[in-house]
């Protein structure tokens, strides 16, 4: 099964991954770390200022490690229990969070 957790900058989305790694053992690959790890090699001249250049440059990369295998994604009965799970726990309104499925093509 892959959980692909997005959203705005620093909102949590890291922390939540190592959470989930503590608790059930679900490894996690995040984005931020790729970037870092590409910028401190010395292979690029992009730095952490180039942001959105950097997302465009490894998000093919991503996707297509995210496709082998072919993964099982969260369903709708597994994202009502999680937003129901946190707003019980955070005591957060989450009406506003939403399902959504795509056939093919990019996840942002």
């Amino acid at each position: 099964m892959v959980i692909l957790i997005t959203g705005a900058s620093h909102t949590g989305k890291t922390v939540l991954a190592q959470r989930m790694l503590e608790k059930y053992q679900y490894p996690y690959l995040s984005v931020d770390h790729l970037k870092m790890g590409l910028i401190r090699s010395g292979n690029t001249k992009l730095t952490p200022k180039d942001d959105d250049k950097l997302t465009e440059y490894l998000w093919p990369i991503v996707r297509e490690d995210l496709r082998h295998p072919l993964p099982d994604f969260v369903t709708k009965a597994d994202f009502d229990w999680a937003v129901e799970e946190t707003a019980r726990k955070k005591k957060t309104d989450f009406s506003k969070a939403e399902f959504l499925t795509y056939d093919e093509g990019l996840c942002v």
